[in-house]
């Protein structure tokens, strides 16, 4: 059968009211031929228009009042990111982990249900590359950049005019921002806070956590508090818990790991206990127990019972300057062999070969 004909129309409907003439716009379809749908019927989301004469008198039958917003763009997500990459040219397969890693890693960025947000680091120093390297900071200077590689790798163009052409104009920004540009984290921003303490301004500076405010004063005055992501000061919530090591009340704080307690003392007292699912403090993790093996790599400290999550292990007493680890199944072999005046042995082969760790095999 033949296909159906439907007629696009727009409506506009002129009424005269006490501050004037309004119009009413209606868009939707008017079918002028059936065809197949004549014994076939079909749905459509379009609005079907019924037939109308122009200048043909209407009459109202009720008026909904709606207001409509538009809505932002939504937000990229790993997935969503590596698409708009591809699209605008910026980047190889095998550069876009390198990307997301090294946003979410310098906390340029943070992910919420899977969607990235901007931090104030991350705003912060995207302003001043901007400022500063306006031609890089363009997508269309990536993308042609990226063309040139392609040009180079294909041996149609001279890598070393590419070169000159990218190195000059950016060596004249590289020195103007070595002697004007401030860096990221040492920026001090006006808040409309007093600091609690000694009555001055607060400002926002930013830490290994973030932005967070600070009295103006400092270091006369050493008062922060946290501030969210809109800049709104967070009060410290005072926990029922005592600090294990000197008795003052704890506080909920929130660190780059997520929330902890503290001691409202600090920084007289850094004692911190971390918090479960629930919010609840786990127990601090009991202190490493000595064993009397001294350890063989430094000769100076002895391996002490550490905790981890697979299990207890040996480790060096003067961690983190020695590293040494040893399994737990180990241990009343090593006291033997201390007590016999054979540990810790000379060389590192003896200590391989006692402990039956295989050699590793050279790199090619």
């Amino acid at each position: 059968m033949s296909p159906a004909k439907w007629d696009i129309t727009n409506l506009n409907i002129a009424a005269e009211t006490s501050i004037g003439r309004c119009w009413y716009k209606a868009t939707g379809r008017v079918l002028v031929f059936d065809g197949f749908t004549k014994i076939w019927s079909i749905t459509s989301n379009e609005q079907l228009l019924p037939a109308i004469e122009r200048g043909q008198a209407l009459a109202v039958i009720d008026i909904k009042p709606q207001q409509h917003f538009t809505k932002p763009p939504a937000r990229y997500s790993e997935g969503s990111l590596v698409k708009g990459l591809e699209k605008e040219g910026i980047g190889r397969p095998s550069t876009y982990a390198a990307i997301i890693s090294t946003i979410k890693e310098r906390r340029y960025v943070e992910q919420t249900d899977r969607k990235f947000f901007a931090t104030e680091l991350g705003e912060v120093v995207t302003d001043k590359l901007s400022d500063y390297f306006p031609k890089i900071m363009d997508v269309a200077f990536t993308r042609y950049m990226e063309q040139q590689l392609d040009k180079i790798e294909e041996q149609h163009l001279d890598w070393l005019g590419v070169l000159k052409e990218f190195y000059s104009p950016f060596k004249q920004n590289l020195d103007i921002a070595l002697k004007e540009m401030k860096h990221a984290k040492a920026e001090v921003y006006p808040s409309e806070y007093k600091c609690p303490k000694c009555g001055r301004k607060m400002v926002y500076r930013f830490g290994k956590n973030g932005r967070f405010l600070s009295c103006s004063a400092y270091p006369e005055c050493k008062f922060a508090s946290p501030c969210d992501r809109d800049g709104n000061m967070v009060e410290e919530k005072v926990s029922e818990h005592k600090c294990p090591v000197c008795g003052k009340p704890m506080v909920y704080r929130r660190g780059r790991f997520g929330p902890f307690l503290g001691c409202s003392d600090y920084p007289k007292c850094k004692t911190t206990l971390k918090l479960d699912k629930q919010g609840n403090p786990l127990p601090p993790k009991p202190p490493p127990e000595p064993t009397g093996i001294k350890c063989y790599k430094c000769k100076d400290g002895e391996l002490v019972i550490r905790q981890a999550k697979k299990g207890p292990f040996l480790g060096c007493s003067r961690f983190p300057k020695c590293r040494t680890i040893v399994s737990i199944k180990q241990m009343d072999k090593l006291k033997e062999l201390q007590s016999a005046g054979k540990w810790p042995p000379q060389t590192l082969e003896q200590v391989n070969q006692i402990l039956g760790r295989k050699k590793a095999k050279p790199k090619a």
